[in-house]
């Protein structure tokens, strides 16, 4: 199997130079887009066969191979897995798009991600919940480990500010999200957190993807120090929530209080090239007025 050499940068770096000067603009000004160009998107479902005769053999067995993984049922796989927390699974990614490195129906599993229904949250209106069980198995095919992460996707208005629907977003909204909506969650702490990034990602990726001056400052720095060579800013426009694959709360330096925001994202872990990326942004959702005061890449570089 290829392995992955990943060269990072540990620490922050500043260049003032190379860093492209925002736009002077009115935030009050600025007008989000429409909360369903970002809404979590659809995976592809999985057809949820069962096969009770070799289910039942498996169990004896108490061994995950890839004939299981191809026949046995969402329900009854969920339940061997996770016991009475396999209950509320209701979605099971069997990662088809490695099924090609298995080559018999006896190898054992590699790994399986399995996801409850999306939940209403507290306060954080248009923003569903759901608990992502990730289960990783050793080379016999037995549980190795079993990580359990929170993860969040915007199913609705976040940006909207009077006049909300609590009883829909309590009753309705999340609940008849699709499951399949699930692994396109990106995860964070926790929900507040999780909307603060939604709320200041998606007009850094909206204006972005504009033709106009930029109102917040970027800079894109590789782990060397140098400069970047790609268009960060049409990388940032292409960006995705589903892309996120760490997420770090960090303390901001900003002045003016509690209401500012500050995080980093990692995207692209484990792909080849310019890659991972750290994104620190910068900014304010405060009273739920939007403003991104900087956004800040640092990029590795992964080679097979």
């Amino acid at each position: 199997m290829a392995r992955l050499w990943t060269i990072t940068l540990c620490g922050v770096l500043a260049c003032v130079a190379c860093a492209a000067q925002p736009h002077k603009s009115d935030w009050s000004k600025y007008k989000p887009p429409s909360w369903q160009k970002y809404r979590a998107r659809d995976a592809a479902s999985p057809s949820d066969t069962s096969s009770t005769s070799e289910a039942n053999a498996q169990r004896a067995l108490d061994r995950f191979t890839f004939r299981f993984l191809k026949t046995e049922s969402d329900q009854s796989l969920a339940l061997r897995l996770l016991g009475e927390a396999g209950k509320r699974i209701t979605f099971v990614d069997r990662h088809k798009d490695r099924w090609r490195y298995y080559r018999t129906d006896n190898d054992p599993i590699e790994s399986i991600d399995l996801y409850t229904h999306p939940y209403a949250l507290g306060s954080q209106y248009g923003l569903c919940g759901t608990e992502k069980y990730s289960v990783e198995f050793d080379d016999a095919g037995h549980i190795d480990s079993v990580r359990v992460t929170q993860r969040y996707g915007v199913e609705g208005a976040i940006f909207q500010k009077p006049d909300f629907d609590w009883d829909y977003y309590y009753k309705v909204m999340c609940q008849s999200v699709p499951t399949s909506h699930a692994p396109s969650y990106f995860p964070a702490p926790d929900s507040m957190i999780a909307q603060d990034v939604a709320m200041l990602l998606i007009p850094v990726i909206d204006l972005a993807g504009s033709s106009g001056p930029l109102p917040y400052r970027l800079d894109c720095r590789n782990f060397d120090g140098s400069a970047c060579r790609d268009n960060t800013r049409r990388y940032l426009a292409q960006l995705h929530l589903d892309e996120i694959d760490e997420l770090t709360a960090i303390n901001c330096p900003l002045s003016g209080g509690p209401e500012k925001v500050c995080f980093t994202i990692t995207t692209g872990d484990g792909q080849l090239g310019p890659y991972p990326k750290s994104i620190t942004v910068k900014g304010s959702t405060y009273m739920n007025n939007v403003w991104v005061d900087s956004v800040s890449v640092v990029q590795g570089f992964t080679v097979s």
